[in-house]
């Protein structure tokens, strides 16, 4: 079709006559806009009224009145929704300031609360009410010229607003507070407005300032130079440079690992050196002295101080300082005679030392020390006294020195927290002059040797038991030739490692039998030889004792007397010579000790206190 034609019949098209092609469609969109934004509701005419209705026209146009109403009262409600009135208090502007910008904990700041009234309304009955943070310390509270001002209620009122008006309140004052910490302030205006109806209303706000330091100074001095293991002198200087005083201050240590404080000033109360109030003005020091560990590198002292308002404490500035660590020097080891420590012996320490550095040592100390309870002292040592090369160890020198320590033959259960398999850890040290006037201490690796078991025997006879029971019979004073028994007890105790063929015998004295009543508390009975008036008792293995937990191992067996004409005035021996061997399961060491000797002397014993000398 010629296009000419096309366009014809594209400008004359109707809903009910379309063109075909596609320049008659083009002409017929570009000629009846309206046509055709008109076509669906046309076509939905046509489908769904034309011909199903009696009044189909009328019948459509309502529905489409009510679809449009239904669609107006949605957008309407989204719009209501979506869009909401700016408040008026936002309308009513605030510029905070401080002064000095940089806030300082116990020093006056200066806080400037700038307010316009940007609502387009004349504000009415204007008071702005302040709230401070806890603590501070108000000086002046101050509003304009005309505004009256109530300092005990942190009120000030400011009367009438005009539309675009402005003024300034300013509240000086003392923050105490957590250097780095949150210091909050509240402002509350309250106001009124409007013209046909009076309508009351507050802008609250809130300011924070956070303190970067405190007037509190503090100071670190300790020496320049320091040595591990060295006596170390320092002191914390302390001084109120505000205005207000400071209530009672806080100086919590954080030191170094392996320091160990010897002495200060104030004692430490829960890791805290408790100071009193400091005066404005006022400047104090704390002396301590301590012991550097055996640490190398450099070493950290910390001090955290703070101060306590009420409840309510208070950080401020960290101390810290930090010092090189100058290598000891002197070098020492040590060694012992034995793998395995016998108690009751002398232990015999072989240290080795060695001068590493490159000036001359003077004055040396060396020594040997442990916390163990079998060590009657924490440490024995040797000076140039005895030994006259440790008065000055030149660069490079080395040499060795023996100690001998007396090791305790047993100890209690109230000396060790380990019952079993103990072993006793001991460091070799020494202390020595520097350049500087420096003495330090240099210790040596820790060694630990195993302890052969000690052994304690108890022996002791009765006639009373400790309740008041009666266990002897027989006559007190005994008499010549009238029998009179007792009872023997043996107990073992103290023992830290099992025992292996543990024996123990005693002599029987003169005229003194075996009635062959006994009791105990493991292995087999006693056993009494009448050849040679000896009684003994045998266990192939016995468990350690000194724990609280362990078992009793007892012996108890009766015994007669019948004295003779010869003992009258006496008190005869009932049993002497008691020894008990054994060997030491663990280290494999011989063991031995020897028991007291009984007789009828017993002045503890309820029924024959003071009843021992045989009568005729």
């Amino acid at each position: 079709m010629p296009m000419l034609k096309e366009i014809k019949e594209g400008l004359a098209c109707s809903p009910g006559r379309q063109p075909d092609s596609v320049v008659g469609r083009t002409a017929c969109v570009a000629a009846h806009p309206g046509k055709m934004a008109i076509f669906p509701l046309v076509h939905w005419f046509e489908k769904r009224y034309r011909g199903k209705y009696r009044f189909a026209h009328l019948m459509f146009s309502i529905d489409l009145l009510l679809i449009g109403l239904a669609i107006g009262l949605a957008a309407a409600g989204a719009i209501l929704w979506l869009w909401k009135p700016t408040p008026i208090t936002d309308k009513v502007y605030y510029e905070v300031t401080v002064a000095p910008r940089e806030v300082v904990s116990g020093a006056p700041s200066t806080v400037i609360i700038r307010y316009t009234n940007g609502t387009g309304e004349a504000l009415r009955d204007v008071t702005m009410s302040m709230g401070f943070p806890e603590h501070f310390l108000l000086q002046e509270l101050a509003g304009e010229a005309d505004q009256l001002v109530h300092p005990e209620d942190r009120i000030v009122e400011i009367g009438e607003l005009a539309p675009g008006a402005t003024g300034s309140i300013r509240v000086r004052g003392v923050m105490f507070g957590d250097v780095g910490g949150k210091q909050t302030f509240r402002s509350i205006m309250t106001f009124t407005y409007g013209t046909e109806e009076t309508i009351t209303d507050q802008k609250v706000s809130y300011h924070t300032f956070s303190p970067v330091r405190s007037t509190l100074a503090l100071d670190l001095n300790l020496p320049e130079k320091l040595v591990a293991g060295q006596l170390v002198e320092g002191t914390i200087t302390y001084r109120n440079t505000g205005e207000i005083d400071f209530p009672e201050i806080s100086l919590e240590p954080v030191w170094p690992e392996g320091f160990v404080l010897m002495e200060s000033d104030v004692p430490l109360q829960q890791n805290v050196f408790v100071m009193p109030a400091i005066k404005a003005g006022e400047e104090g020091a704390l002396h301590f002295n301590g012991r550097l560990g055996d640490s190398d590198g450099d070493v950290t002292f910390v001090v955290n101080p703070s101060f306590t308002f009420g409840d309510t404490r208070y950080a401020q500035e960290t101390l810290t300082q930090t010092s090189p660590i100058v290598p000891l020097p002197l070098r020492v080891s040590h060694s012992v005679d034995s793998d395995a420590l016998r108690p009751g012996s002398n232990a015999v320490f072989t240290i080795t030392y060695t001068n590493e550095g490159t000036t001359d040592l003077l004055n040396a100390e060396i020594g040997i020390q442990s916390d163990s309870p079998f060590f009657p002292k924490p440490s024995y040592s040797v000076t140039s006294a005895q030994e006259p090369a440790l008065a000055r160890i030149a660069p490079g020198a080395s040499g060795t020195v023996s100690i001998s320590v007396p090791l305790r033959s047993s100890i209690s259960q109230s000396q060790t927290s380990v019952y079993e398999n103990i072993r006793i850890a001991t460091r070799s040290f020494a202390t020595f002059d520097m350049e500087e006037g420096l003495r330090p201490t240099s210790r040596g690796e820790e060694l630990s040797a195993i302890v052969t078991t000690p052994i304690v025997i108890d022996s002791f006879a009765r006639y009373t038991a400790t309740t008041g029971d009666q266990l002897g019979r027989g006559p007190l004073p005994p008499l010549v030739g009238e029998p009179t028994k007792y009872w023997i007890f043996w107990n073992i105790r103290g023992t830290t490692n099992p025992i292996s063929q543990l024996h123990i015998e005693g002599q029987l004295g003169r005229n003194v039998v075996f009635t062959g009543k006994q009791t105990v508390s493991e292995g087999a009975g006693v056993v009494y030889d009448p050849n040679t008036n000896t009684i003994s008792w045998r266990a192939a293995s016995v468990s350690p004792t000194l724990s609280p937990s362990a078992k009793v191992i007892g012996i108890a067996f009766e015994v007669s007397i019948t004295p003779d004409d010869s003992q009258v005035g006496t008190m005869p021996t009932l049993i002497s010579n008691i020894r008990a061997t054994g060997t030491d399961a663990t280290t494999g060491a011989f063991i031995s000790a020897s028991g007291a000797s009984a007789s009828t002397n017993l002045p503890g014993d309820a029924m024959a206190a003071g009843l021992g000398t045989v009568e005729l």
